[in-house]
């Protein structure tokens, strides 16, 4: 990059000739490989070209891809771009992802068979998963070694009772909407992070390009619009929940009751 008198902080710079360099602490090769698989799908993708490491903390890793055209969902005002045709095309475009069975089998991995990692994926990156069971049994985990503290530290005696009551109703909550033997799913390829910061929108109103694809992998079904409902009060959750006809009413309620004990362990790394 000195050769070319490039700055050379972390950041996202735009290149000549329709070209992009990612550069900071949490990229790596598996968002490249995302990208390629996705554009394979027939997904609006950005091209990967190349990834570059030193392998070492103190320098941050490169990737080199392709611009998409349009502009972030996020940058319009409400009521500029409409939001039913912006549904119709995620819809489509998230069918022909899960279309392609995984080269991995029953695996919840990464694209290429490996960690998994994402903003909101608990201590990332975790490693990879023989199924949906052995994943299930690592988010379980979190909960039952939970320190309690995190709940109860500065609540008043008297309503210890109602603080210990919510906690048990979580878990139930888990047990039976999450990580029941009936709750099964296919493993797909996910984006998963289809905010509408990832969205991008072009003159006609249509998505015409999916960007960002750090925390894709091969995961549950229901994990593509659980995550965007993390939080409950997001309203952009609710279009996603409403956008997959509810099917996934009860997963999204046990995802919710998963993040408070799992909100302390998400990583950009």
């Amino acid at each position: 990059m000195k050769h070319y008198n490039l700055p050379t902080q972390m950041g996202i710079f735009l290149l000549p000739f329709g070209l992009i360099l990612k550069r900071h602490g949490r990229v790596h090769e598996q968002e490249g490989l995302a990208m390629n698989l996705a554009r394979a799908m027939g997904v609006p993708a950005p091209r990967f070209i190349s990834f570059g490491s030193l392998g070492v903390r103190s320098a941050c890793p490169s990737l080199l891809m392709t611009s998409v055209p349009g502009y972030p969902l996020d940058w319009f005002d409400p009521g500029q771009v409409d939001l039913d045709v912006v549904a119709a095309d995620l819809t489509r475009i998230l069918a022909r992802m899960r279309s392609f069975a995984s080269p991995h089998g029953a695996a919840v991995c990464g694209v290429a068979g490996r960690e998994i990692r994402g903003p909101m994926v608990p201590a990332s990156p975790l490693e990879p998963f023989a199924d949906e069971d052995a994943f299930n049994a690592r988010l379980r985990a979190f909960v039952t070694n939970v320190r309690m503290e995190l709940f109860t530290e500065g609540v008043k005696p008297e309503d210890m009772e109602a603080t210990l009551g919510r906690h048990g109703a979580r878990v139930d909550t888990l047990e039976t909407c999450l990580f029941a033997p009936s709750q099964r799913h296919a493993i797909v390829f996910t984006h998963g992070d289809l905010n509408m910061q990832n969205i991008m929108i072009g003159p006609d109103g249509h998505v015409c390009g999916i960007i960002d694809w750090e925390a894709a992998a091969w995961l549950p079904e229901y994990w593509e619009f659980s995550i965007t409902a993390i939080v409950e009060t997001l309203p952009w959750g609710r279009f996603m929940d409403k956008m997959s006809g509810g099917v996934y009413e009860h997963e999204l309620k046990g995802h919710q009751a998963l993040f408070p004990y799992v909100s302390g362990s998400f990583s950009y790394y």
